[in-house]
């Protein structure tokens, strides 16, 4: 589709969620400009792919299907970025669709942590967290320095960053550290806590710190905190105001129905989002979609940029340039762009595990727990496999498998995750092949899930393991600092101030919502420019960068 004379283009580099989520808004926003996505994969979504698949050989009277997630497999629907996603997703009207879990849900209440040689159920109350403190070895040994935490001086220097292992170490012990916290960022971000920046990963403890002198006083009535009144957080206020205003333009059903909900997703999975932006995309009349096509250069000019691209359309002239790839990939296309490619990607394998009866017939073996699953803690004996954790995902999101005519699951599904910062230096020739991944994670149910050999022998009808390269970016410490160099050269250069906007899980937060809210936000500021609105504000939030400072 060559664009019209004196028709605005504007170029979308990475067809992923942010990606997708830009054009959508774009597209809608601005009939009269070009929009042209270029995606170097033969496929769209990026990291989200839903896939489902056989559990019975064809010659087994089952029709039962498994629901593969090689990705992010839920959201939360909770704070500004899930009340955005919410709001895209209302936009595409598929909220209907949505799998809710509710917050009474063992899923929701069920987490575990693998920890003295055994699974321990963390707490999902403050009750219960005091029970647990009596009850577990785990949380006994936390237990004196979280009760010390009131009095820890708080760090002095405000303009300098510290790993969240050195933060949870210096204001709770190491063992809190060492234990919960390290299993949580092999978690959420298949990384190690003592690399991964405490202002980017938690920024509302350091907020809470920086703010009271102490995380726990912040907690405390007024009466008993004399900071209880400290100035709000400039991120924070902004992050509020937009959260109300989201809020007000959604609907209020939808709102409510959030409020007792801990996760959600769809009967077939976080690809639905993909598949109906895709749909809209294709369908409108001023959105390209160009597959297997590789940016190769990006040349700045005094219209916006010239992009070579590989495959049958080579060149590309663009007034505005939207970066969704990541950015070690931007930064060998624009080398002057600072600090591009300074975090490394987590590399793991996923691997994808079915159990079901050899006959078709309905799962009658129950898992040992109930629950969202478990993680391990850096802390863990013996985890010469390298796993980081399991997740039991007929549990986490349910209804999204085949159930028979009472009800009763036809199978049970499990993934589990294997390598990360235990990978980090290796090469591809160090690594685990498919096959030994395969293996660790099926010795994994049996010795830290605790499902017998003979259920695992007799039961296994689907295994897979994956090993996927250079996946979750690590914001090593120093990240904010790095992305606001980052963003005032965007602001104050000609070649890329209201030209240039960058997306994606390299910036502002790895997870779906991140990249959804982050997406919008930068896109509706573009639109504003491009109808003619423009202020400092709108050049800062049309960077993309605001929520990773």
């Amino acid at each position: 589709m060559a664009g019209r004379a004196g028709q605005k283009t504007i170029a979308i580099l990475g067809g992923g969620v942010s990606g997708l989520a830009s054009a959508y808004t774009l597209s809608r926003s601005l009939p009269n400009h070009r929009i042209v996505v270029l995606e170097a994969k033969d496929r769209l979504g990026g990291w989200v792919n839903s896939e489902r698949v056989r559990v019975h050989e064809p010659h087994v009277a089952s029709e039962a299907t498994a629901l593969l997630e090689s990705g992010p497999r839920s959201l939360m629907p909770s704070k500004y970025k899930g009340l955005r996603t919410l709001e895209l997703l209302s936009q595409l009207n598929i909220t209907k669709r949505m799998v809710l879990v509710p917050r009474t849900s063992k899923s929701a209440k069920n987490r575990f942590l693998f920890h003295g040689g055994r699974l321990n159920k963390l707490p999902s109350s403050f009750f219960g967290a005091l029970n647990a403190a009596l009850r577990l070895p785990l949380l006994r040994e936390a237990l004196p320095g979280i009760l010390k935490e009131p009095w820890v001086p708080a760090h002095q220097t405000a303009g300098s960053d510290e790993s969240v292992h050195a933060f949870i170490s210096r204001r709770f012990g190491t063992a809190l550290a060492e234990n919960m916290i390290s299993a949580m960022m092999h978690g959420i971000y298949a990384g190690d806590s003592r690399e991964l920046s405490a202002k980017s990963i938690i920024p509302s403890l350091v907020d809470l710190e920086a703010a009271h002198g102490s995380v726990l006083r912040a907690m405390l009535p007024k009466k008993f905190n004399r900071r209880h009144e400290a100035l709000e957080n400039e991120r924070v206020a902004r992050e509020n105001t937009k959260h109300a205003e989201v809020s007000q333009r959604l609907d209020p059903s939808l709102v409510e129905a959030m409020r007792d909900t801990s996760i959600y997703s769809f009967p077939n999975g976080l690809g639905e989002i993909v598949s109906s932006l895709t749909n809209l995309l294709i369908a409108s009349q001023n959105v390209e979609i160009r597959m297997s096509s590789t940016c190769q250069k990006i040349t700045p000019t005094s219209a916006g940029y010239e992009l070579t691209m590989s495959g049958e359309n080579t060149e590309l002239s663009a007034n505005r340039l939207v970066a969704a790839l990541p950015d070690s990939q931007l930064g060998k296309l624009l080398p002057d762009l600072p600090n591009l490619g300074y975090n490394p990607s987590a590399t793991l394998s996923v691997v994808d595990i079915v159990l079901a009866p050899a006959d078709g017939s309905s799962m009658r073996y129950k898992l040992p727990i109930e629950g969202f699953g478990f993680l391990v803690p850096r802390s863990a004996a013996n985890n010469l496999d390298e796993i980081l954790g399991v997740v039991l995902d007929s549990d986490a999101v349910p209804n999204q498998g085949t159930v028979d005519a009472e009800g009763n699951p036809s199978f049970i599904k499990l993934t589990v995750m294997i390598g990360g910062p235990y990978w980090r230096g290796k090469k591809a020739a160090e690594l685990p092949h498919k096959g030994e991944c395969e293996q660790r994670a099926v010795r994994a149910l049996e010795q830290m899930l605790g499902i017998p050999s003979s259920i695992l022998h007799t039961h296994i009808r689907f295994l897979r393991g994956d090993v996927l390269k250079d996946t979750i970016p690590q914001y090593l410490v120093g990240h904010p600092f790095r992305m606001r160099e980052l963003y005032h050269t965007l602001l104050n250069n000609a070649r890329w101030r209201d030209r240039l906007t960058l997306l994606g899980i390299s910036y502002a937060g790895v997870g779906i919502n991140d990249c959804v809210s982050t997406a919008m936000d930068a896109s509706d500021a573009i639109i504003e420019q491009e109808l003619g609105t423009h202020s400092g504000k709108l050049s800062s939030e049309a960077t993309g960068l605001p929520l990773a400072l």
